[in-house]
């Protein structure tokens, strides 16, 4: 069998691959601030002023990604070959372990509202008032671990060739699988306006852990 342009074997006995982890969900954005009161003058009675705008909310944080699973050991083989006209290449190993899902992005912080507008009405006059700030992204969700290696199993092979022809095994210690990367921070929430600030950007999650043990490899019993 070619893999990547490369011969690996004749025949596998190989464990099942561990499954990947799920993606984290995202965090909801935040709302927005509300807007403000406009100023109100009258020319009989004054002048009720103008409220700023409100804040928006910060996003939510991105969820965790889920870990992935292990892969799985190789089962137990038996080969009983009757007539082995040429050589022949066995691999076997554990299943490799499944990537983690990466972190859910942080929501996008809500943005502030506009504040409250000036007026005026005969004698009487008030100014506007500044608009909110707008929220802070959400936190992104750390990615998830890895998977570990599953173990090689015991291969035993029997043969008869009378022309020669041999068994060659090959194994390999199944490999770790990969920490699902950190979930990106939120955008901050637009300002309102006037002069209303910008909500800060959320901090990323980290990246998890990959899978800690690789597999043992195969042991092969042959009797020709």
């Amino acid at each position: 069998m070619l893999v990547d342009e490369q011969f690996v074997a004749d025949v596998f006995v190989i464990g099942q691959r561990g499954p990947n982890g799920n993606s984290g969900l995202p965090g909801p954005p935040g709302n927005p601030g509300g807007a403000g009161r406009n100023c109100d003058c009258n020319w009989a009675s004054g002048c009720r002023d103008s409220t700023a705008g409100g804040n928006g909310e910060s996003g939510g944080n991105g969820s965790r990604g889920d870990d992935a699973g292990d892969g799985l050991r190789a089962f137990p083989a038996t080969f009983k070959i009757e007539e082995l006209i040429g050589d022949v290449t066995f691999m076997s190993c554990g299943g490799n372990g499944g990537n983690a899902g990466p972190g859910g992005i942080g929501g996008q912080g809500g943005a502030g509202g506009p504040g409250g507008s000036s007026g005026k009405d005969g004698a009487y006059k008030c100014s506007g008032s500044n608009g909110g700030n707008g929220g802070q992204g959400g936190l992104g969700g750390n990615g998830g671990a890895g998977g570990n290696g599953g173990d090689g199993t015991k291969v035993t092979i029997y043969y008869k060739s009378p022309t020669g022809g041999k068994v060659l095994p090959k194994t390999a210690a199944a490999e770790t699988g990969v920490g699902g990367a950190g979930g990106s921070g939120g955008t901050g929430g637009a300002a309102g306006t006037p002069s209303g600030s910008a909500g800060a950007s959320g901090s990323p999650g980290q990246a998890g852990r990959a899978g800690s043990k690789f597999g043992s490899t195969s042991q092969y019993v042959i009797n020709p």
